[in-house]
């Protein structure tokens, strides 16, 4: 783990912890972080999805081999 310095807005840092339910800046910071992982992987997933992702789900035959 690597120890940096930065400016962080107060009022930014307020309402990150407001809204992630941090106290520390640490925490919220490492918060932060794993939210816009977490973002980033679920907007993955949906253009997953909407590019036919589970486009094989749609045809019967071929959803009941993917569930045996």
């Amino acid at each position: 783990m690597t120890k940096r310095l930065i400016e962080i807005d107060d009022e930014l840092l307020e309402s990150a912890q407001d809204a992630l339910g941090t106290t520390g800046v640490s925490d919220t910071v490492r918060a932060a972080l794993n939210s816009a992982v977490v973002a980033h992987a679920r907007a993955s997933e949906v253009e997953w999805l909407v590019n036919g992702g589970m486009a094989e789900m749609a045809d019967k035959d071929r959803r009941d081999d993917v569930w045996r």
